[in-house]
């Protein structure tokens, strides 16, 4: 009786689940729909009452953050659910041993089907909603510089979260690789036309040759499955068998073609030069999702592969590149590019958990993508309240910001401090996951890693804030106004979720 009420309130719990996480899907369309009609509704009509341009430009604004909301809202409760839904699977198990076969396989055909329509895994639900919830700090970051002629661009970003949400739902082979390269485009954008200086071409085009170069590798990959297997289907590659030489190719292209984008050594100098030009709103969204996408895509296509393989070469890249960028650190005098360098850093170290494949480097990875995600936005938004303030980012001409600007000194110290992975802290969570499945792996890498990451590069990277929050320095003029309400709100949700995030992921994967 109670195996058979058990299984009935799982169904209709993963039914509410499915109807909610398609809801987002017609949600997200439906505000596109709107969002288009105020738009260009205030072309055509030019109404001086109700469209004029400074209206429907706030009408705008108003639409874009609204759906951000509503869709981190629903996500975050599927999620909570999906957690729920796994837990009552377990005490399925649990019964299965006191119950008939029969019963077990009528279990394992339902957990089949509903999963079929599901099509939605952890990582990819915790990728979107971390897209949608940058979005929206993004969003707060870059208000103040969008007026009613950059109203485009907002229309440009109720795009790009539906094309988020199709590209981490999909159980397509080509339509994975399809809204992966329809992501590119409204990022393009952003940097070409939104950035304030005209250097910001030349980083695009960086930003654009190389990505296209790395999809052009995964497009030959994903065109020899497609046509070998004969079917685009994630279920129907994962029964294929796979001979152990067409796998190392597959995944040697899924692996550079991906990696150019995350990026991996030594392919990453597009990164650095697209931070330093981009506005600091697209700095956090590149940050804390657009390269992640690359992992998740790597993630998703490489499982399909099956079989055992030796992952030692593709291991060396991403062991230079964190020893690499730990070691420029070092010597950088632009604090954006420092902090370019430091994801670089960190999303080998990602990248490195989910190519070598073992459990605990992997709980550890979907943790530290998480952890990255706020602590870059936190970063990057920390330097435009620097360069707001004092008109340069420069190591250099900056320094006793602690006296000058108490409150963001503070900002910037404990900024540090979460950088630095102390316990207690969700980076020393997302590196004990991480360094536990190393540690099984490969202790010697597990060795350099420690030095490179956790002791050369976080002393560069203190050494360069501390300089600029230390010291004295004549101020012409007024002193600069310390944060504002509205940027200690959005500094404050970041610490919020880097510390309550530390206590929710101890509770899941434990």
């Amino acid at each position: 009786m109670e195996f058979s009420y058990i299984l009935i309130e799982r169904i209709y719990f993963a039914l509410l689940l499915k109807k909610l996480y398609d809801g987002v899907f017609f949600f997200l369309v439906s505000i596109l729909i709107v969002s288009l009609a105020v738009f260009y509704g205030s072309k055509l009509l030019n109404s001086k009452v109700l469209l004029k341009q400074d209206s429907s430009f706030l009408m705008l604004r108003f639409i874009l953050f609204f759906s951000l909301l509503v869709s981190t809202a629903v996500l975050s409760f599927v999620l909570v659910g999906l957690c729920y839904y796994v837990n009552l699977s377990t005490k399925l198990l649990v019964f299965y041993k006191y119950t008939s076969f029969s019963n077990f396989f009528f279990y394992k055909l339902l957990t089949t089907k509903y999963f079929l329509i599901f099509s939605l895994d952890f990582f990819g639900l915790i990728l979107c909603l971390l897209a949608f919830f940058v979005a929206i700090l993004s969003f707060l970051a870059l208000d103040t510089r969008l007026y009613w002629k950059n109203a485009k661009f907002i229309v440009v970003c109720n795009i790009l979260s539906l094309f988020v949400y199709l590209f981490t739902s999909t159980s397509d082979i080509l339509l994975l690789l399809f809204f992966y390269e329809c992501l590119l485009i409204p990022s393009f954008v952003f940097v070409y036309f939104v950035s304030p200086y005209r250097r910001a071409i030349q980083a695009s085009l960086y930003f654009l040759i190389w990505t296209q170069v790395g999809s052009l590798l995964v497009l030959i990959a994903v065109g020899y499955i497609f046509f070998l297997v004969g079917s685009s289907s994630f279920f129907e590659i994962q029964k294929f068998t796979f001979e152990f030489n067409e796998i190392w190719w597959l995944y040697f292209l899924f692996f550079f073609g991906f990696g150019f984008k995350i990026p991996i050594w030594p392919f990453h100098h597009w990164l650095t030069k697209t931070h330093v030009e981009a506005p600091a709103g697209f700095s956090m969204f590149l940050s804390g999702f657009l390269v992640k996408s690359a992992v998740y895509g790597f993630y998703k296509l490489s499982n399909l592969l099956g079989g055992e393989l030796d992952t030692s070469f593709f291991s060396i890249f991403l062991i230079i590149g964190v020893v690499d960028s730990s070691l420029k650190m070092w010597g950088q005098t632009d604090l954006k590019k420092l902090i370019a360098y430091s994801t670089v850093q960190e999303m080998n170290l990602i990248y490195l958990a989910f190519c070598w494949g073992d459990s605990n480097a992997i709980y550890g990875g979907v943790i530290f993508c998480i952890t990255h995600a706020f602590l870059s936005s936190l970063l990057f938004f920390t330097v435009d309240c620097i360069q707001r303030r004092y008109h340069s980012r420069s190591v250099v001409e900056l320094s006793g910001i602690l006296q000058h600007t108490p409150n963001l000194g503070l900002v910037i110290f404990i900024n540090s401090v979460f950088y630095s992975g102390l316990p207690g802290t969700l980076k020393f969570l997302s590196e004990i996951y991480l360094y536990s499945g190393f540690l099984e792996t490969s202790p010697l890498s597990l060795l350099l890693l420690l030095i490179s990451s956790n002791f050369l590069g976080l002393l560069g990277f203190c050494k360069c804030w501390f300089t600029v929050l230390f010291g004295m320095t004549a101020i012409k003029g007024f002193l600069p106004i310390d944060l504002t309400k509205k940027e200690l709100l959005i500094i404050g949700i970041c610490y919020f979720f880097l510390i309550f995030l530390t206590f929710v992921s101890n509770l899941v994967f434990n």
